[in-house]
């Protein structure tokens, strides 16, 4: 993740930024964090194919969410899919801490970012919480983008 990466996703995502703070307000998260997960998925919809999936074939829209798993709702870049997003890793962080009562609050909040990437059940230490996770660093790479993003007023 480059500065010049990062200003791009940024510059990408100001079409739909209020969509992006409204949905993380509704699902009591930190915008700067779902901007995170959206630089990190899709680089601010930079990467979407024509149809609004990612790589895989399976992730849609910004925030990437698995038609194999939801049923997808909304545009790729719309409301309702930042919305999905947004309650899909607000129900992450709460089963990670449903799941593992005697982690600390980092350590949940950590996991339930992760899980996100991996599912639920792939976190399983507190301590590597990323060790499921698409290569490995997904937690940790996602809050230092939330930094950028924070420092950029999200």
């Amino acid at each position: 993740m480059s500065h010049s990466d990062l200003q791009g996703d940024l510059a990408a995502m100001a079409k739909y930024k209020s969509n992006i703070v409204s949905s993380a307000r509704q699902n009591n998260l930190e915008p700067s964090l779902v901007a995170a997960i959206i630089s990190r998925e899709s680089n601010g919809g930079r990467t979407l194919d024509g149809r609004g999936y990612g790589f895989d074939g399976h992730g849609y829209g910004v925030m990437q969410v698995d038609d194999r798993y939801h049923t997808i709702r909304g545009g790729p870049y719309s409301a309702e899919n930042i919305s999905q997003g947004c309650g899909v890793m607000r129900y992450m962080i709460d089963k990670v801490s449903e799941m593992h009562p005697g982690w600390s609050a980092q350590q949940k909040y950590h996991g339930g970012i992760a899980a996100y990437n991996c599912g639920q059940n792939a976190v399983t230490n507190p301590n590597n919480v990323d060790a499921q996770t698409y290569q490995g660093n997904y937690s940790r790479d996602v809050l230092q983008r939330a930094s950028f993003f924070r420092q950029n007023r999200y």
